[in-house]
């Protein structure tokens, strides 16, 4: 009878492997005895986490990227609409005192 060792920190092949949809991979980072696996999805990052993911965890790291992507497509609505209301603003107070130079320059004359 034979005994192989077992070394956690041993470098491993780390491929690809399918959970359902998703694609999922591992890397071991240095300095940390646990690998840490990437999930994606059509070659988006939609999250990560430190044990082999199953197709729950998987859903649950996409429902939560989407949930993200959701606020900060909000967030950069607000940031936008609010820059469009600023330059409105701008704008209309060019225009009153261009109006208001204008008349000036007539009276001028």
């Amino acid at each position: 009878m034979t005994f192989a060792t077992y070394d956690p920190i041993q470098q491993r092949p780390t491929g690809p492997t399918n959970v359902g949809k998703y694609v999922v991979r591992g890397a071991r980072r240095p300095g940390m005895p646990l690998p840490i696996y990437t999930i994606s999805l059509n070659g988006e990052i939609v999250g990560t986490q430190v044990s082999q993911p199953s197709k729950s965890d998987c859903d649950a790291a996409l429902k939560r990227h989407r949930a993200l992507n959701a606020v900060h497509a909000a967030k950069q609505a607000a940031i936008k609409s609010k820059a469009a209301a600023s330059d409105a603003k701008a704008r209309a107070t060019r225009a009153k005192r261009k109006a208001a130079n204008s008349g000036t320059a007539q009276e001028a004359a």
